[in-house]
């Protein structure tokens, strides 16, 4: 156990600092800007935190909107047939998002959401549905590497999220709790529904004109905690996002992205404890083709369909994405991020 808690200790206060722990040397994690950059504006992958920072004073706010419609379930073993889900399940996860670059490596921001889902009756179970605020995060996000001069195009960022369980909070204008932990796999990032859960996130991007190729590792734990005064102990969950994107018309921010995203229930916790709430493991994996336009400097918008290929213990669904963003920057034009 001295180890368990040596390793958590360890882990957490690196969370904690790591989105504080840049600096502004010119030759470090800020752009070198007398290199030209090839870096349009552009709405960026949608299921993908994204990976440039805003610049100081620079801001941005964003609407979208996660769905999900499930249609079956995997069983205990990773395959790509599932079996039919009865009753049937959806949920609707609208969110606002703001963020605001602070310093040349450092952007803060963070998001609320609603959260709504309708479960139909089956056999002897009753119809049911639920809606109320949904939970809220915030974050830190520094920049590791950037651009630099001689055309390197390696962009690396570190972001820390804190999950705040406010659909749990809010009381009665909170959410229910969604019937097997049922929520969007394309959230951001995808963790149980009212768990309060810090998540720890490396993304890359890497370019060649005009293609991007984008991605990134999150890890999620969720605080102990309690329902009804029984002990609740979800397990941390691992998640790893991927994107391919095509600038068509970078003027007009015209894309097309392929993005793939697999979430992993782990069956332990980083703090040693017992996981005693939601399935010991289970897993998706899914893949969705992704449309980007830009309307001018400052909207851009992005929409795409997202689709489980494999899965374990969870469950199979299709999930209709929709993303508009507002860039302001009151010092001068807008940059690319």
């Amino acid at each position: 156990m001295a180890a368990r808690v040596e390793l958590r200790t360890v882990f957490f206060a690196a969370m904690l600092l790591a989105p504080f722990s840049g600096n502004c040397r010119a030759d470090g994690n800020v752009i070198d800007v007398s290199t030209p950059i090839w870096n349009p504006v552009v709405a960026g992958p949608q299921l993908l935190s994204g990976v440039g920072l805003q610049p100081p004073g620079q801001m941005f706010f964003r609407t979208y909107m996660f769905s999900e419609f499930g249609y079956g379930r995997y069983g205990g073993a990773w395959s790509a047939g599932a079996r039919s889900l009865e009753p049937k399940l959806a949920s609707i996860n609208p969110n606002v998002e703001y963020a605001i670059g602070m310093l040349p490596w450092l952007e803060c921001g963070g998001f609320a959401s609603e959260a709504s889902w309708w479960q139909s009756s089956s056999g002897e179970t009753g119809a049911a549905f639920g809606h109320g605020l949904g939970d809220t995060s915030l974050y830190c996000k520094q920049r590791l590497l950037a651009p630099r001069r001689g055309g390197d195009t390696l962009w690396i960022t570190n972001m820390f999220f804190i999950g705040l369980p406010t659909s749990q909070w809010a009381g009665p204008v909170g959410t229910p709790p969604v019937p097997g932990g049922f929520a969007p796999l394309g959230r951001l990032p995808a963790t149980h529904l009212g768990e309060p859960t810090l998540t720890e996130l490396v993304l890359f991007r890497k370019t060649y004109q005009p293609f991007r190729f984008s991605g990134g590792f999150y890890y999620s734990h969720s605080l102990p905690g309690s329902s009804g005064g029984v002990s609740q102990n979800f397990g941390d969950i691992f998640q790893y996002r991927f994107a391919f994107e095509h600038i068509l018309d970078d003027k007009k921010g015209f894309a097309y992205a392929i993005e793939g995203i697999g979430l992993h229930g782990l069956p332990f916790r980083l703090d040693g404890r017992a996981v005693d709430a939601g399935d010991s493991s289970f897993g998706l994996i899914g893949v969705q083709p992704t449309l980007e336009y830009g309307f001018g400097e400052h909207v851009a918008a992005e929409a795409g369909v997202l689709f489980t290929a494999f899965g374990t213990n969870d469950v199979a669904a299709f999930y209709p994405n929709l993303s508009l963003y507002y860039y302001f920057n009151p010092g001068g034009r807008v940059a690319g991020r």
